[in-house]
């Protein structure tokens, strides 16, 4: 009776119960949160990068996009105009830098001259003494003209070698707006950056958008995101990136990891602020899941605890003990609920073939029952001695839960559940014996 009201029925309610805590070889389920909503994944947004009239709106809400297909299509007729006037600027400013590299050539051809024409006129005076006055002014006078010539000729270069920078840096510029103008040409044409689905779609065709405008935005397949509140704030001190966290929508259950803990909290729907976290799972190829709810368990790391004898069978009845290292969330079904239901009838068949026994032997009934009771408490050494600890009831209660919910082995159990009836029929057999061979005529 104790074993039925005190160990199978509890573990029983709380297998019944495994969509709410889940064991795991980390803890246990601890924040429980209902009502997230599923979100895209890192959706991108894409912008108009040049002004411009759109000509054509290729997708809607909800489309599946590839990665390169054309979304939108801006009017680019104007940015062809802007483009070819560019060209034909550049092109200008290319004749500039040539024509200016042709005049700085010939300014230096110019130099050289002058420089000969300043030789020849200091040659001339070198036999000024045998001259006239008047021939040696006249030839002063010529080499001045040179020098002032050759001053000139030497200005000339500068100049052009000043408008062949000037030249360049219009080229230069020119070249740049000829960039810009094939960028802006470029952008008319807006392409999926991704393969995914369209969410967002706010252009129509024939409306004027300026640079920066809001065009398309486009979801990753099958990559979603949760914003899950933590109700506990004892729970958020203890959240770490990368726990695994069991997400339930609509009966389908996916399994996703904590990407990112909120330094804030969110108002919820009733007005509370609270602690929340990021979750990020993948669905598996099921499309569908954006704007629906979600169910959000994560498996929390345990508490650092002191156990102790009552706090390890608690802990057994409700499920969090640490040595339950596999998950299970489905509930309690009918196999599993008859093999334990046999471990506890071997343990009272047990009892009863040992107390018969112990009864025959002393032939009191106190002492059987004193006896009994006292083997069955040093049983969990006898039988740890033997090498069958499963057999003994404290391991018996401490792996219910297991048992319940099907995580346990069904080789092992049967096993086990063989150990006790064949146990119990040899106390019952020798029972037998010994009643047979103390009192014949009887």
């Amino acid at each position: 009776m104790v074993m039925f009201v005190g160990v199978l029925l509890p573990a029983s309610f709380w297998a019944m119960r495994q969509d709410k805590l889940v064991r795991t070889d980390s803890g246990y389920v601890a924040a429980h949160s209902w009502g997230a909503e599923v979100e895209p994944w890192d959706a991108q947004k894409l912008f108009a990068g040049a002004p411009g009239t759109v000509l054509k709106v290729t997708v809607e809400e909800s489309d599946r996009v590839n990665a390169g297909d054309v979304l939108v299509q801006l009017d680019d007729r104007e940015l062809f105009d802007e483009l070819e006037a560019r060209r034909r600027a550049e092109e200008g400013a290319v004749a500039a830098v040539e024509q200016a590299t042709r005049d700085h050539e010939e300014s230096i051809r110019a130099v050289s001259g002058a420089e000969s024409a300043v030789d020849r006129a200091r040659r001339a005076l070198r036999g000024k003494e045998v001259m006239s006055r008047i021939e040696g002014a006249d030839r002063e006078a010529d080499l001045r003209e040179a020098e002032r010539s050759l001053q000139k000729a030497k200005n000339e270069v500068d100049d052009k070698k000043a408008a062949i920078a000037s030249a360049k840096n219009a080229l230069e510029l020119g070249r740049s707006r000829v960039r810009d103008a094939r960028v802006k040409l470029g952008h008319s044409t807006i392409t999926a950056p991704i393969s995914g689905y369209v969410t967002e779609a706010p252009v129509e065709v024939g409306q004027h958008v300026l640079r920066g405008i809001h065009l398309v935005t486009i979801a990753p397949l099958y990559e979603y995101q949760l914003r899950v509140p933590v109700n506990k704030f004892e729970d958020f001190q203890r959240m770490e990136e990368g726990l695994k966290t069991l997400i339930n929508i609509q009966k389908t259950e996916f399994e996703g990891t904590v990407h990112r803990i909120g330094a804030t909290t969110r108002a919820q729907g009733d007005g509370a602020k609270k602690n929340f976290v990021i979750v990020r799972f993948n669905s598996g190829g099921k499309l569908g899941l954006l704007g629906l709810d979600a169910d959000v368990r994560i498996v929390m790391p345990p508490k650092e605890e002191e156990s102790t004898m009552a706090g390890a069978l608690l802990d057994t009845v409700t499920g969090r003990g640490k040595d339950d290292i596999d998950t299970k969330t489905t509930s309690v079904t009918t196999p599993w609920m008859l093999l334990c239901l046999s471990k506890v009838v071997g343990c009272a068949f047990l009892l009863i073939a040992l107390s018969m026994l112990t009864a025959v032997v002393t032939r009191n009934a106190l002492i059987a029952i004193l006896g009994v009771t006292g083997m069955w408490h040093i049983s969990n050494l006898i039988f740890d001695f033997v090498g069958l600890p499963e057999l003994s009831y404290f391991e018996m209660v401490r792996t219910m839960d297991k048992v319940l919910t099907g995580v346990a082995s069904v080789g092992d159990e049967l096993t086990a559940i063989a150990w006790l009836f064949g146990i119990a029929a040899a106390f019952a057999g020798l029972t037998v014996a010994v009643f047979i061979s103390r009192d014949p005529p009887k």
